[in-house]
């Protein structure tokens, strides 16, 4: 039995096309995150949270996609649930254990003029390194 995928795709509520579609951002998403993680993979384990948290939401996501109508919108309502605690351990991650700090930090960099590097050098100091942020913290060096 052959399946056309337009009239599959056709038969797809408007729900389950959305979800197709985020599912299809987490793909790239992963790929952007293997590329960005790529010099702390070897490091720590934190730098693999984010690809194994992708790479399970493609897999089982699709599953359950497949399954929307039997019992498949529950599954992946857990799965992107899981996404903000994911989430939440990066930013923990990257901000050294002092995510408020770094937000004061980001935050700030949109007081400073256009044109101006408020007293941060191009190329001087990484995303974070101010207060113990991102690399230090996933290359183990804070626990």
């Amino acid at each position: 039995m052959r399946v056309d995928p337009v009239a599959w795709w056709r038969a797809r509520s408007l729900n389950e096309r959305v979800v197709a579609a985020v599912l299809g951002g987490s793909a790239l998403l992963l790929a952007e995150i293997r590329f960005e993680h790529r010099e702390v993979l070897g490091e720590t384990w934190r730098a693999w949270v984010p690809l194994g948290y992708a790479a399970a939401l493609l897999l089982f996501g699709g599953v359950a996609l497949l399954r929307w109508r039997r019992g498949g919108r529950p599954a992946l309502a857990a799965l992107f649930a899981l996404a903000f605690v994911v989430g939440a351990a990066g930013v923990w991650f990257h901000s050294g254990g002092h995510p408020l700090a770094e937000l004061i930090r980001v935050i700030s960099a949109w007081r400073i003029p256009p044109g101006q590097d408020g007293g941060v050098k191009i190329g001087s100091a990484p995303p974070g390194a101010s207060t113990g942020g991102a690399l230090p913290a996933l290359s183990g060096a804070s626990a």
